[in-house]
């Protein structure tokens, strides 16, 4: 027994209305403007990070990379420009590139998608300052200098971690002491049974820093950090590193990160 036939025009026309709505739905996607990319980029970094001056659309364009630090202020970063690829949606991935405009070089090549977060590369300058976002502590000393964030195939994914990463702190200086610079310093990073093994060394400095721990995805950090100034230096340093942390012997001090910081491991 055939179906009426107002039933089957019905019928033959919800295909053609599911057409038209994905047709508006990719349509509109397509038409998302470039300032689209700064309201994610603010997102995702807790307002640390900003495209500015964008043009083109949310797919590809360019724009002014600028990093926002505690105080409020701007500093820009670099000229920009930046891609998504648009296939990878289909299969629920996110995948961007950026790449400074000027010499080309990647500043970024990231992948997102359910359960998964890679960066194939990352290649960042960013002002130390940025580090006043971790905690009210690190706010308050107002740290500054150069930071270099360099990383290769680093990988998060069922609360597993792979992959290495680089940071590298040139002329590190805190507005609570007259020691500038106080030094320099690296931190590496490795990807370890799960978690994200570090390691901090000092270059050369007024004062060294030696430290390392691990973070795990949900957990707290354990981190272990040591501070000690040459010995010309001591008086000069010890209201800064009593702020920090405790003097566990003469002209040693056991650096202590405040409890907040956990979430922003997460």
């Amino acid at each position: 027994m055939r179906p009426p036939k107002d039933k089957m025009s019905l019928f033959s026309a919800v295909p053609g209305a599911v057409g038209l709505l994905l047709a508006l739905a990719f349509l509109y996607l397509a038409l998302l403007p470039a300032t689209w990319v700064d309201r994610l980029l603010q997102a995702q970094t807790r307002g640390s990070l900003a495209m500015t001056a964008t043009t083109g659309s949310l797919w590809r364009g360019e724009g002014v990379l600028q990093a926002i630090l505690p105080t409020g202020d701007a500093v820009t970063l670099a000229q920009t420009r930046w891609r998504i690829a648009v296939t990878e949606l289909l299969s629920l991935r996110l995948h961007v590139t950026l790449h400074a405009s000027q010499t080309g070089g990647t500043l970024l090549d990231a992948a997102f998608s359910p359960g998964e977060t890679r960066i194939h590369e990352a290649r960042l300058d960013l002002p130390a300052a940025l580090l006043g976002v971790l905690s009210p502590t690190l706010r308050s000393v107002a740290l500054s200098g150069q930071m270099a964030v360099q990383a290769t195939d680093l990988r998060l994914e069922a609360g597993q971690v792979t992959g290495k990463a680089r940071v590298m702190w040139q002329s590190a200086s805190s507005g609570m002491t007259s020691v500038r610079p106080l030094g320099n310093y690296q931190l590496d990073l490795e990807g370890q049974n799960g978690g994200l093994d570090l390691r901090l060394t000092t270059l050369g400095g007024a004062l060294n820093l030696t430290g390392t721990g691990r973070l795990q995805p949900g957990k707290a950090p354990e981190i272990n950090l040591t501070a000690s100034p040459v010995e010309a230096k001591r008086q000069e340093l010890s209201p800064l590193l009593r702020m920090l942390g405790r003097e566990v012997s003469p002209g040693t001090y056991q650096l202590t990160l405040d409890p907040n910081v956990r979430a922003v491991s997460e």
